[in-house]
């Protein structure tokens, strides 16, 4: 149930999006539960913690600003 509006959650994918520094971070096809009436996403705690995982593993070598766009299933 969603903690914003009490609806119902149904199993989706996703597009994590993450600024980091001087980096979009895009992550494709990310499992998440989604609201169906408001569109809120949760991530199961095994989701976040890889998610947690690749983020931490980017490469910071950039002073530009830079976009890596990361499918979750070869990534995890």
């Amino acid at each position: 149930m969603c903690v914003f509006c009490k609806g119902k959650l149904k199993p989706a994918v996703t597009d994590y999006i993450e600024k980091i520094e001087n980096y979009v971070v895009i992550i494709k096809n990310v499992p998440c539960e989604k609201c169906e009436q408001c569109g809120e996403e949760y991530y199961s705690t095994t989701v976040a913690k890889r998610i947690e995982s690749i983020l931490n593993g980017i490469q910071r070598i950039s002073t530009e600003l830079t976009v890596s766009i990361i499918d979750y299933d070869h990534a995890a």
